[in-house]
């Protein structure tokens, strides 16, 4: 992977912080990682965190800045952040990368990435 850009102490990820009610948020906006929560070093030290912003990169990269900012908008209003098929790519993709290291343990997924009470 190319060197990532990230925006510590970003605005943007502290709102989304908020919104989710979360300790630490990472959010892709265009190629740029934007960190709330947590230091460029913490979200390099987590393999499996930055494997799922990196499904995003490609994602921006794929369908163009505004397009995908409007499907991922639109998919998260249509079906909620979790089951947001951008999400599901997201976690899956991070899921495989991870496994694949076998000195890697997962972490349980954070409160706001985890199924509502309306999908149990």
């Amino acid at each position: 992977m190319e060197k990532l850009q990230t925006w510590t102490n970003s605005p943007l990820a502290l709102i989304a912080r908020r919104v989710l009610k979360a300790q630490r948020v990472a959010m892709v906006v265009g190629q740029t990682v934007h960190l709330s929560g947590a230091s460029r070093e913490e979200f390099l030290a987590d393999a499996e965190w930055v494997a799922h912003e990196a499904v995003h990169l490609r994602q921006y990269k794929e369908h163009g800045l505004l397009p995908f900012l409007w499907k991922y908008l639109i998919e998260s209003a249509r079906v909620g952040y979790y089951h947001n098929k951008y999400e599901v790519e997201a976690r899956d993709e991070a899921r495989r990368v991870v496994l694949a290291d076998p000195k890697h343990v997962l972490c349980p997924l954070p409160r706001h990435a985890q199924p509502g009470p309306e999908t149990a």
